[in-house]
């Protein structure tokens, strides 16, 4: 399958750079893999962003496509938020050249993976640490409240803090749920659930096998689950995400709108184009 960024380089950038949002809407940009770019309440707030290559040990590339631009071109930064310590969700190639580009700005991580950045010599001022169910203010009535996610399991510290987290945005009246890498659990659904149908829901849909994990390759929900968290769920807006970036751990995303035809009839859903913006509003 070819891969084909909309849109690269400056484009992306001064597309970014001069979208403002009207109140009541949000815009995001999807940046690849789990990557999004989320503007709204004079805000702007990465989740997940990979903008680096990723390499085999002999050097060659993992990565399908390359970034759309780097690290360190991407400037007005408030907020980077990361799901899990896993290369294409958090890589410290990405994330230090964007705390060099953007003074101020703060990075979200699970708990456990605060010392990460720390001791890469990101300032532990600029480093929160995010603990399940637990909101963290961003400034404006723009909350993020993490939620527990399952890497194909639930895993935690020693302390008992979750290593593997979605988060739920709510922002200028939205709400956008970014799942991280997780599979589907009935405990999933009743913590998103528990805080009112999504407006936004992005997730995953690269699914897992038996030949991916013999390659160490963790794995997600895929098509047929990620629609049925949205008709469990009710979602108005769901889309999928992780199923490209990666060489030989990916999906058809035209699979998961088969699905969601035929598990959520009459719900929303779209298939994002790399560096495409989706402007959401009621």
């Amino acid at each position: 399958m070819e891969y084909k960024w909309y849109q690269t380089g400056a484009a992306p950038l001064e597309n970014i750079a001069r979208t403002e949002p009207p109140a009541g809407t949000l815009a995001f940009w999807y940046l690849g893999q789990m990557g999004l770019l989320v503007k709204g309440a004079g805000l702007t707030l990465c989740f997940d962003p990979v903008l680096n290559d990723l390499c085999n040990p002999d050097g060659t590339t993992r990565r399908n496509y390359p970034p759309p631009f780097s690290g360190g071109a991407l400037t007005g930064v408030d907020c980077v938020i990361c799901s899990h310590n896993h290369a294409d969700h958090l890589n410290l190639e990405t994330l230090l050249p964007l705390y060099r580009a953007n003074p101020g700005i703060r990075f979200i991580v699970p708990v456990p993976e605060q010392g990460v950045l720390t001791g890469a010599g990101i300032p532990t001022s600029g480093v929160v640490g995010a603990k399940a169910h637990r909101p963290i203010g961003l400034g404006d009535g723009v909350t993020l409240t993490p939620i527990p996610a399952a890497h194909e399991a639930y895993v935690t510290d020693e302390q008992g803090d979750h290593r593997n987290l979605g988060y739920l945005l709510n922002l200028d009246g939205l709400t956008l749920y970014h799942a991280g890498d997780t599979v589907l659990t009935p405990q999933l659904l009743e913590d998103v659930k528990g805080y009112g149908p999504p407006d936004v829901a992005c997730l995953p849909v690269n699914g897992a096998d038996l030949e991916r994990r013999g390659r160490n390759i963790v794995g997600n929900m895929g098509c047929r689950d990620a629609a049925i968290f949205a008709a469990g769920t009710g979602a108005d807006l769901t889309v999928p995400l992780h199923y490209d970036m990666v060489m030989g751990n990916g999906e058809d995303p035209l699979i998961f709108a088969s699905y969601m035809v035929r598990c959520a009839p009459g719900q929303k859903f779209h298939i994002m184009q790399l560096g495409e913006r989706f402007l959401y509003g009621k």
